[in-house]
């Protein structure tokens, strides 16, 4: 919060000082000759007659109130930005983190429980807020980021308006490791779904495309949604109806696509302090609104249920065992490469350093190198050949 409120002051005085050397440097005069109708020429001055400290009142603090406007506008502006955020975390702490809240109905525990609203929120920027429950089956703890537009900073609402950005929840789920199979899976908006499987190794090693049948999930999205699952077998498995009637369904994502951005579950999240994680993002609604979010959150929390209780065939985690066997060799292949790589490297830089130190010495000295140079190859060709027989 502190560095956030900090960039803000130092932009509004760069701006500030910026416009106080521009509106007061000294005007430069022009001079130029003029032909009277009888020949004689004059000068005549075609610039300011007089620098900004002799000219009238109303016109020398005219750049002085234009910067203590800006400057006042500038401050103003953070003041509601901050407010606007607190309110929009306040109203999502009322509506789900409060006494027989949603939240405070699905774990035993929401924030450090102090009075007010405001107290069940950790606040880390002027723009980001922090939700964290604890005490339900199957995962070890329930982690909201508050993701908000930065308001305020001028700049970033510059830029929102030529790039809009919507409010954001990110959740984060740590499962207990005894309480999910091996699992990667993503739904996701189309180009999501594809930024998503470039930058995260899990998904490259162990998940592909898959085209959802319609006869098998005919309510599924599939023109809005892409599938990228380490088994699909697993996938339709975890689509039962409850989940398809409170997200995924045509119905229920009719109104959840206003909100829903991606969904990622791994088991071989390499990411954060739990290898086992479910993680999903949404843009929230505005505060007004914020009891439309109900049924999308009830949805993250059968989600919990059903990837804890999940069991795989015995054939499917056989089957995924070796899959994961596959891609750690792989691994430990190509790491034992580029150590091999490096090594190698590391010894053309030697010899190529020990070649122009030897092109620096005297012919005398570089006589006495080479010779202790090829002693030194004689006896490893004797060592080598000592071990071959």
């Amino acid at each position: 919060m502190k560095s956030s409120c900090l960039h803000s002051l130092a932009c509004a005085a760069f701006v500030v000082l910026t416009c106080f050397i521009l509106v007061h440097a000294d005007p430069q005069h022009d001079v130029s000759n003029v032909v009277k109708s009888d020949g004689r020429a004059v000068k005549s001055d075609t610039g300011f007659a007089s620098p900004w400290w002799q000219a009238p009142l109303h016109v020398k603090w005219l750049p002085e109130v234009v910067i203590a406007t800006f400057l006042v506008c500038y401050l103003a502006n953070i003041w509601f930005g901050r407010t606007r955020n607190s309110e929009v975390a306040v109203a999502f702490a009322e509506t789900f983190c409060t006494e027989g809240s949603l939240l405070d109905r699905n774990f035993s525990q929401v924030g450090p429980r102090v009075n007010g609203a405001m107290d069940l929120i950790l606040r880390e920027s002027m723009s980001k807020f922090n939700i964290y429950a604890t005490g339900r089956r199957f995962c070890k703890s329930f982690q909201a980021t508050l993701d908000l537009q930065h308001r305020q900073d001028l700049l970033y609402m510059a830029c929102y308006m030529v790039s809009p950005r919507q409010d954001r929840i990110d959740i984060d789920i740590p499962m207990n490791e005894n309480n999910m199979q091996p699992l990667v899976l993503v739904i996701a908006t189309p180009r999501l779904a594809k930024d998503l499987s470039k930058s995260l190794p899990d998904v490259q090693s162990f998940a592909h495309p898959i085209s959802v049948e319609s006869k098998r999930l005919p309510q599924f999205p599939s023109d809005k949604l892409s599938v990228w699952a380490e088994s699909s077998s697993v996938f339709y498995e975890l689509m039962t109806d409850k989940v398809m009637d409170l997200l995924f369904g045509r119905a229920a994502f009719g109104e959840a696509s206003k909100y829903f951005r991606y969904l990622h579950f791994s088991s071989e999240n390499p990411e954060g302090f739990s290898k086992h994680s479910l993680k999903l993002s949404f843009d929230l609604p505005q505060k007004e609104q914020m009891q439309d979010f109900t049924k999308v959150l009830t949805a993250v929390l059968h989600l919990i249920d059903m990837v804890g209780s999940h069991q795989l065939s015995p054939e499917g985690k056989e089957k995924a065992m070796k899959r994961r066997e596959r891609v750690a060799a792989s691994e430990h292949k190509s790491s034992a490469t580029e150590r091999a790589e490096a090594q190698q490297l590391k010894r053309q830089e030697k010899q190529q350093e020990q070649m122009e130190k030897v092109k620096r010495m005297a012919p005398e000295q570089r006589a006495k190198f080479e010779a202790r140079q090829e002693r030194v190859q004689t006896k490893r060709a004797m060592k080598q050949r000592m071990i071959r027989a």
